[in-house]
């Protein structure tokens, strides 16, 4: 043990800082998924692991770039911490606050809107089956449909609102937080649906990994705080679900049992981890035979918003630009993720590096605060929007996929809808269907306690909410 720390003192310290972000969250009670702990846990354990060196193409970082990997860290976990250091000083509540039943909320509006998303799923679904002949995990070859190349033209863009439909429906699957227990079980049997019916349609890492993030963190929130333990079982889960799909994205390598196959295969997850990594080395410290790509000077920072306007397209050409596949930065052909530092770094150079991070990290800490308090189905539905996305930023730049933007609109939409079209008044144990006579018995008690010191007569739903 002592021999493998000496042999790899960067993944070991790496590693350690990781295991005290799952320590925090377990012996002291901490929020796993605040922004400071999961940007400090996301960065640190998969830089851990790109620093095994287990490909040769992961060589050790250059001063450079750990001025900008460690400078970016800091900048983030600062701006989180001075915006906890202003609130204590104004005395105002830190931690993140239990919740409580929406019955001010039109949980079946919801519920028809999240099967609107699922239609236009749907959709996308029926586009690939058009072209492909079947849904592809039964094709002979799903590596060849699974390319690069767009080959199902925008049934594609509608086929990716799968993980969209899982948060939409998986929001609404909660007790503590849905009080209509006929919705929560058409919505449950829909999550599992969606994420097994995209599967079969197309097997995607990404999507299946969105989708299981988000069933995560609103569990975290809407009924308990997830355990160390499941945070590591999530992680083996992960590794073992991205070898199972490379294998039958690549079954015909897999049929000949060949020994190089199967170490590939072996080997994909640490290659798909560690790429974001040699590629950042790579791309911010060119080689005088390499082409050093142009700065953007912050207009490709917008490319994700008018992806779909057609001018981010041309734009791009015309002052050749990478494409979303980094075609200038990939060290190694076919492996062309890299971690958001690059992409902040191109559009706004070193003090971007530094600035950027800052406020992401103070403006999530902010509306980290907004959970604190009893907090709406848009508030949590978006926290856990936007802090997935800090968790893979390894992995790529959200903010420049014009697809997240639309989700982001949607999302917004079906929230903030269900919350101006409320459902007619009644009192809060008729919209809640419990399933026992105990829950009953537990809100009538609730109400007539209420009634009783406000000097009323017939409690109403504001007064129940408040209780529950």
């Amino acid at each position: 043990m002592f021999s493998w720390i000496v042999d790899n003192p960067v993944s070991s310290v790496l590693f350690f800082v990781s295991f005290v972000c799952l320590v925090q969250a377990w012996l002291l009670k901490k929020d796993f998924f605040s922004p400071v702990n999961i940007y400090c846990f996301s960065q640190c354990i998969t830089l851990a692991v790109a620093y095994l060196k287990l490909d040769h193409a992961m060589t050790d970082f250059k001063l450079k770039t750990w001025i900008f990997w460690i400078g970016a860290l800091v900048c983030f976990c600062a701006g989180g911490f001075l915006v906890n250091l202003v609130a204590r000083i104004k005395s105002c509540p830190v931690n993140c606050n239990p919740c409580v039943r929406q019955y001010g909320y039109n949980w079946k509006l919801h519920v028809l809107l999240a099967f609107g998303t699922f239609l236009m799923f749907l959709v996308g679904v029926a586009g690939i089956v058009h072209t492909a002949g079947q849904l592809l995990v039964f094709v002979d070859d799903p590596a060849e449909w699974m390319t690069q190349e767009p080959r199902f033209g925008y049934f594609g863009i509608f086929f990716s609102g799968g993980p969209l439909t899982v948060l939409l429906f998986a929001l609404s699957s909660f007790s503590r937080f849905n009080p209509v227990k006929s919705l929560r079980m058409v919505s449950r049997f829909m999550v599992v649906f969606t994420i097994i019916f995209a599967f079969l349609a197309y097997p995607n890492r990404t999507s299946l990994f969105f989708s299981i993030g988000f069933i995560i963190i609103l569990y975290n929130y809407l009924h308990k705080r997830v355990s160390a333990f499941w945070m590591l079982f999530s992680l083996v889960f992960a590794i073992g679900a991205f070898m199972g799909i490379s294998a039958l994205r690549s079954q015909q390598y897999m049929g000949s049992l060949k020994k190089n196959a199967v170490n590939m295969v072996a080997l994909l997850p640490y290659r798909y981890v560690a790429n974001n990594y040699w590629n950042l080395d790579y791309a911010i410290n060119p080689t005088s035979d390499m082409e050093r790509h142009p700065p953007t000077y912050g207009i490709d920072f917008f490319s994700g918003m008018l992806e779909y306007t057609g001018m981010t397209t041309k734009i791009k050409k015309s002052n050749r630009w990478d494409s979303p596949f980094q075609e200038s930065v990939q060290k190694r052909d076919g492996f062309n993720t890299v971690s958001y530092l690059w992409e902040v770094y191109k559009d706004w150079g070193f003090f971007g590096v530094l600035l950027v991070p800052l406020i992401c990290g103070m403006a999530l800490s902010v509306f980290y605060l907004r959970l604190s308090k009893p907090y709406t189905p848009r508030d949590i539905a978006f926290y856990t929007y936007f802090i997935y996305f800090v968790g893979w930023w390894f992995f790529s730049p959200s903010y420049k996929q014009g697809l997240y933007w639309f989700w982001m609109f949607l999302l917004y939409f079906v929230t903030t809808v269900c919350m101006k079209c409320l459902p007619l008044p009644a009192n809060a144990p008729v919209l809640d269907k419990v399933s026992s006579e105990e829950e009953g018995e537990e809100q009538v008690s609730a109400q007539g306690e209420e009634g009783d010191a406000a000097g009323l007569a017939k409690p109403g739903p504001e007064g129940t909410n408040a209780d529950v």
